[in-house]
């Protein structure tokens, strides 16, 4: 009730400061009460537009999947969704922005075949879901100074595969390889300022939701496990995260540090906790003609892992990668990646060792357009081990746009064993398709 109420106050006056944004007659107004230091440079004053039907756009979906797993009730067709995502974006004539989005969808499957035969966690995360996404304003209180308040997703670092230093947005990995981490990603309300002085930009953040990645439900073709998992203990607390970043002619770089709560956590009296951990990285960029060499670097401090709850732990991530879009096109991209635990030898050198020290992950990519850029072409592969021989997966898949706000897409995922976790879903590969229609 408590972590209720303060969520309740925190969203009551966000609520309330982007009302008075949206509705003052100045930006000295809007913020009045809210900052003791008044702004000296405002936007003009705001003139209302009333909502139009342009400011509504959308897509539906219908989606079916094809499963190689030969355990009733997820062989065959394991999936038949039905799914409807809406996006309100309002512009006001002072420039500041208002976006929200919302995704619903119902997957048929389980009732054709029986929902007596799935799992009750099952059925609670997959049989349907109505879901808010992004929910933010967004403008420009100087020329100098940005704001966006609200549910929202802040990327940091460059790599689309595998994250090092984007630490912020919780990912939904509850059908893990089925899709991009830019479509994982799980807004979180954040209060973000962008101060621009000459090429830098200093970005301050105040996380003030903490929400934690979903994973796969026990019972499914993902987590064949008969007991649940367990539930994220909840917390009310506003942390802390900074950036500070500049584009140069030909190379950008980043410095980041944030107080963040550690997304994986640790299980402890029933819930997994997550503690505040300390992140300090950067990510550097490099262009050189068709080339783009990109790196990251994060240290963290204050990590608990499950097997080892009475110890703390430091980990060093660190990534380099290439892009090359010499080729028509084509776009091709190789990351690797490797997670090393500091002291590992010494902080367990009287215990025993459940943990690993290094975690080696890469990934390649390749896309492609044909036919006038309407027929999209991709593969990815990720693996795990420093010798490619921990578990991982692969995905191909092809996207056509059949006309304007009409498109198919056809795909499969095939999982590699490896690992403990791979090997259990070694034989869940699937075929899927969608047709979309975007309006």
């Amino acid at each position: 009730m408590l972590f209720a109420h303060h969520h309740m106050v925190r969203v009551s006056l966000l609520t309330l400061l982007c009302f008075n944004i949206i509705n003052a007659e100045t930006i000295d107004e809007a913020l009045e009460g809210f900052d003791n230091e008044p702004i000296k440079e405002v936007n003009n004053s705001i003139k209302k537009k009333e909502p139009t039907f342009k400011d509504f756009t959308g897509k539906l979906t219908e989606e079916a999947t094809l499963s190689y797993d030969d355990k009733t009730p997820h062989n065959g067709i394991s999936s038949l969704k039905s799914s409807l995502f809406l996006d309100y974006e309002h512009k006001f004539n002072n420039g500041f922005k208002v976006k929200t989005n919302a995704k619903a969808y119902y997957d048929a499957i389980y009732s054709i075949r029986g929902r007596e035969k799935y799992s009750k966690d099952e059925l609670n995360e997959f049989e349907s879901e109505v879901k808010l996404f992004d929910a933010y304003i967004e403008g420009s209180l100087t020329n100098k100074l940005d704001m966006k308040i609200g549910r929202q997703v802040v990327v940091w670092g460059r790599s689309d595969t595998i994250r090092i230093t984007d630490v912020l947005n919780p990912l939904d990995n509850r059908r893990p390889g089925m899709v991009d981490i830019e479509d994982l990603r799980l807004p979180v309300g954040m209060v973000k300022f962008d101060y621009y002085i000459r090429d830098w930009r200093i970005t301050p953040i105040a996380v003030i939701e903490q929400r934690f990645s979903k994973n796969p439900p026990a019972g499914s073709t993902y987590n064949p496990s008969i007991n649940s998992i367990p539930s994220d203990k909840s917390y009310s607390d506003i942390t802390p995260a900074l950036s500070i970043g500049a584009e140069f002619s030909g190379w950008d770089i980043n410095f980041y540090a944030s107080n963040l709560r550690d997304d994986t956590g640790y299980f402890k009296n029933g819930k997994i906790n997550h503690n505040r951990v300390k992140m300090f990285g950067t990510a550097l960029n490099i262009l050189n003609g068709s080339w783009l060499f990109k790196t990251e670097l994060a240290y963290f401090n204050g990590l608990k892992y499950t097997a080892i709850k009475d110890k703390t732990f430091n980990r060093t991530d660190g990534l380099i990668g290439l892009e090359y879009n010499g080729i028509a096109d084509t776009h091709i991209s190789y990351d690797i990646s490797l997670r090393k635990v500091n002291d590992y030898n010494k902080i367990l050198r009287n215990n025993p060792r459940p943990i690993k020290k290094d975690k080696y992950q890469q990934a390649f990519r390749i896309s492609s357009d044909f036919i006038n850029s309407t027929l999209h072409a991709n593969y990815l592969i990720s693996l795990f081990g420093k010798e490619l021989n921990e578990g991982g997966f692969q995905r191909a898949w092809i996207k056509y746009d059949i006309s304007d706000g009409i498109n198919a897409n056809i795909g499969l995922v095939d999982y590699i064993g490896g690992s403990k976790l791979f090997d259990t879903i070694k034989n869940s590969d699937m075929i899927f398709t969608n047709l979309s229609y975007s309006f």
